[in-house]
């Protein structure tokens, strides 16, 4: 149960802030006087319950004068019924830079067992550094094998206007390994936190792991989830946004 929800979740909060822009402005184009910052709080609900919440921070910059966006994701979630219990607290890391996913990192602890991974682009694969019950061990999918990371969110950029579905080769992080998921468009609609209305697109995706619906939506600056149902072999949860704040 532990693995199956932890990396539903996690997919999920990785993916709720991943800001695009790097794919779509001009390298040279300067981010002063821009929204360079947004932060979103979201709740976690399974069974009707409320069990965690989400925030999640990502930050547009430049690191060594090449612009990049950095993110970090705060989960904490513990759910208690009759006939099981769980708990989560992670810290999610990771940059992006116009190549996709460059570094990233979670730490913290499923169910009391210790998560430590480390992954980065390099030498044309992504590496990932795992180190779990006092054993290391590392995991390397080369760069050729995937199209994007589940933390780039691509169901918010790509078109649908030839194709209502499209399938691409997804970098998995929660597993570790790259999956074949199929995307289709669902409808444009609007979507409402906090009394505000925001425009957005519902897309359904599935892979051999799981199936969920998305609201979400690219703002010019980031892309935001501000909804997601998701369904995994042996549970199913939603994440819903109570906040969203942009500033520098």
């Amino acid at each position: 149960m532990r693995n199956h929800t932890s990396h539903n979740i996690l997919e999920c909060c990785g993916c709720l802030f991943l800001a695009a822009a790097l794919f779509l402005v001009p390298a040279h184009v300067c981010f002063a006087g821009n929204f360079t910052k947004t932060v979103e709080h979201y709740t976690v609900s399974s069974l009707g319950f409320t069990v965690g919440d989400v925030t999640t921070t990502q930050r547009m910059t430049e690191e060594g004068g090449v612009p990049c966006v950095q993110f970090e994701t705060r989960t904490a979630v513990k759910a208690s019924f009759l006939w099981m219990g769980y708990s989560l607290e992670t810290i999610e890391k990771g940059t992006l830079q116009k190549a996709g996913l460059v570094s990233y990192s979670r730490k913290g602890r499923d169910n009391g067992a210790t998560i430590d991974i480390e992954g980065r682009l390099e030498d044309s694969s992504f590496r990932f550094d795992v180190h779990e019950n006092g054993v290391a061990r590392s995991v390397v999918i080369p760069r050729s094998s995937y199209d994007y990371t589940t933390m780039e969110c691509p169901e918010a950029r790509i078109g649908f206007s030839e194709k209502p579905q499209i399938t691409l080769r997804v970098l998995d992080v929660g597993k570790m390994t790259v999956v074949k998921r199929d995307y289709r468009l669902v409808r444009n609609a609007y979507y409402t936190v906090a009394g505000k209305e925001y425009p957005c697109r519902i897309v359904d995706f599935s892979d051999r792991n799981k199936k969920a619906r998305r609201w979400i939506f690219w703002d010019g600056s980031a892309v935001i989830m501000y909804r997601q149902d998701s369904k995994g072999e042996k549970e199913s949860y939603s994440v819903r946004a109570t906040s969203v704040t942009k500033g520098m």
